[in-house]
């Protein structure tokens, strides 16, 4: 893809873009896959194995900033002593969404109400690495695990997190913002769990603390704020010193934010359960894909193709977001996608967009072309004179319960691929 009215870019031509545009029929079902042939692997005898020895496990350390006990601390007028460290783990089940009727306060535009305020709110000078949505302090559905008594649901339940990469100057690391309603009252100051106790003027307790941790001799700096509001809204944030944005993890030994700031953002009042919702504020994206194997492509090059697709007419469909807003998919996606809901009436479907670069040229042959393995479709595939390959596939799958009375549903998938 070169920019309108240029020349072509070598650098341009040296990917391989493949722009898919689906539109998906919402019919009560959808299904992926059903397009990609089976998996030798899956198709094939397993393997023979062998049993052997396991590896001897090297020297592990892990090491906490020191706590000192009888202490006092900054804010509170009793400080209790630090408990036995302990882990939990627990496995969600039961159902989750942005509709969860278990926490009526949360929704799909809360969520992004909240997201933009705290997007507002991060240092002018502290820039969120280009990310997909889910990456970019967008706040997630509300996980609902089957809890075994009502106190454990209050300890550990109704947390909505965002998460988000945070790089200032030459720091960076990784932020972390919850928010749930909380029925238990403000927590005893523990020694070793806060450094400070402060009581902001409309009656917020806010817990800070400013530590460290040593894992095999490497150092983490992790600060935080937990705000505890008269409206029973929870609020925390958490940031480290860990720059992954490479691949290897590299600690520089100052988070990008200082613990006032993480203060300032549980302090925002959006954050609140209780804080209303904008009129006319969307809904959470809809969720997208690319192919995993891209190339990485940078927030510049998204911006122009986000110019492009702005430009595109869409055939008077009626979408709840413009076209023209791609980000990197899924949480290792390397490629780009968007997805609009088009609500025009009798045509309520899904339209994606996806870019992903380093692709590898389809064949052209008809004979080769990939079919549907069930229900009923066709594809097609053309080359045009500059070697750009055109494939058009279309995809019908009608389903059934097997409960009497079920009534059948018809899901209708159209895909163009140009590569």
């Amino acid at each position: 893809m070169s920019d309108p009215g240029s020349g072509t870019s070598r650098a341009v031509t040296a990917w391989t873009y493949g722009l898919s545009f689906v539109a998906i029929t919402a019919c009560g079902v959808i299904v992926s896959g059903l397009l990609h042939d089976p998996e030798p692997e899956l198709t094939t005898a397993p393997p023979t194995t062998t049993t052997t020895a396991a590896p001897v496990p090297e020297d592990y350390t892990y090491v906490t900033e020191p706590v000192t006990y009888p202490t006092t601390i900054p804010g509170c007028e009793s400080v209790e002593p630090p408990g036995d460290d302990a882990g939990f783990l627990s496995f969600a089940g039961g159902d989750f969404g942005y509709d969860n009727p278990t926490y009526p306060w949360f929704s799909g535009p809360k969520a992004v109400a909240m997201t933009d305020a705290a997007v507002r709110a991060l240092p002018g000078d502290a820039d969120m690495i280009f990310a997909s949505p889910r990456q970019s302090l967008l706040f997630g559905p509300i996980l609902d695990p089957s809890f075994e008594n009502d106190a454990d649901r209050a300890l550990f339940g109704g947390f909505t997190t965002a998460y988000a990469t945070i790089r200032r100057g030459e720091d960076a690391g990784a932020l972390s913002l919850s928010v749930r309603a909380s029925t238990t009252p403000v927590p005893p100051c523990v020694a070793g769990r806060l450094d400070e106790r402060r009581v902001l003027d409309d009656g917020t307790v806010v817990d800070v603390d400013d530590t460290w941790s040593e894992t095999n001799g490497v150092r983490t700096v992790f600060r935080s704020a937990q705000a505890y509001a008269p409206d029973g809204s929870e609020i925390s944030a958490h940031i480290d010193d860990t720059d992954s944005t490479t691949g290897d993890a590299v600690q520089s030994g100052h988070p990008p934010l200082t613990v006032d700031e993480l203060v300032a953002l549980v302090s925002i009042p959006e954050l609140r359960v209780s804080a209303p919702v904008p009129p006319g504020t969307p809904t959470v994206p809809e969720s997208c894909s690319s192919p995993s194997d891209s190339d990485p492509i940078d927030a510049a090059t998204a911006a122009r193709l986000d110019g492009v697709l702005a430009g595109i007419p869409v055939a008077d469909l009626a979408v709840d977001s413009p076209l023209g807003e791609l980000r990197p998919a899924g949480f290792d996606g390397a490629g780009l996608c968007q997805a609009v809901r088009v609500t025009t009436p009798g045509s309520e479907s899904t339209l994606t967009v996806a870019v992903a670069a380093g692709q590898p040229r389809p064949s052209t042959t008809p004979d080769e072309a990939p079919t549907p393995a069930t229900g009923s479709g066709f594809v097609e595939t053309r080359e045009l004179p500059d070697g750009t390959v055109i494939q058009q596939r279309e995809y019908t799958l009608t389903t059934q319960g097997l409960a009497a009375g079920s009534v059948a549903t018809t899901s209708v998938t159209r895909t163009v691929t140009v590569t």
